[in-house]
């Protein structure tokens, strides 16, 4: 064991490290001053993302700073802007997320989501709001979703439209 002089050492994970001992567990490169730390695990900034970061839904690069969240997606604020008119979507701005994955900003889901016929049905709002099936503890009710497949299922006088059935 060779001893530590006192201007050539880091201390890291409960001891001290000689500084070319001083290695990201990943890749070996020596470590400055920088370095992350995760599971008794030393790393450099590059190894540690790539390992322990998520990617951002939009450009598939590692998030590393502040985050905007849609659904179960992650975004770079940067990178959280409308699907269709490209405008960024800021903290408090109306948007949507269409088929789990699509971005709007709130103008351009309304605009774009406009019924095509006038019928006294469509014009009625509606929404889905997406939540996690089954339920991640026991301790809760389940509930299960099915979409009925009969055409015509009768509906305030409606043809050709189908039901969702909702159970427990």
């Amino acid at each position: 064991m060779n001893v530590i002089e006192d201007d050539e050492f880091f201390s890291a994970l409960g001891q001290d490290w000689h500084t070319d001992c001083f290695r990201c567990s990943a890749c070996d490169i020596t470590l400055s001053s920088w370095y992350f730390e995760k599971d008794g695990l030393l790393f450099c900034k590059n190894d540690y993302w790539k390992k322990y970061g998520e990617a951002c839904q939009d450009c598939g690069e590692i998030i590393t700073g502040p985050v905007m969240v849609a659904g179960e997606h992650k975004f770079h604020p940067e990178c959280f802007k409308c699907a269709s008119c490209s405008m960024f979507i800021g903290d408090g701005d109306s948007y949507a997320l269409v088929e789990r994955s699509k971005l709007f900003c709130g103008l351009c889901y309304k605009r774009q989501m406009q019924p095509l016929n006038k019928s006294s049905f469509s014009k009625k709002p509606h929404s889905i709001q997406l939540i996690e099936l089954p339920a991640k503890s026991s301790d809760q009710r389940r509930i299960k979703l099915s979409i009925d497949s009969r055409k015509g299922f009768p509906l305030a006088g409606l043809s050709n439209c189908r039901g969702l059935r909702i159970a427990e």
